[in-house]
């Protein structure tokens, strides 16, 4: 006996269906690539500034009451 969707199994499909036509087109294909590198660049940047701040903030002393 198979269970029933439901509205989340029918929205994960026209989802997943949306995305095999957009990337059916070599076109979108590469735009989608190059949104993903500059994407990844921008979240090693953000990485690297909150590695940091959680440096800064981890060498000062704990203020006491």
């Amino acid at each position: 006996m198979a269970k029933k969707g439901g509205l989340f199994t029918m929205l994960l499909g026209a989802a997943a269906g949306a995305a095999a036509v957009f990337f059916s087109k070599e076109e979108n294909r590469a735009k989608a690539k190059d949104l993903l590198g500059k994407a990844k660049v921008e979240v090693k940047k953000a990485g690297k500034e909150i590695k940091k701040a959680v440096k800064e903030a981890t060498n000062q002393p704990a203020k006491t009451k």
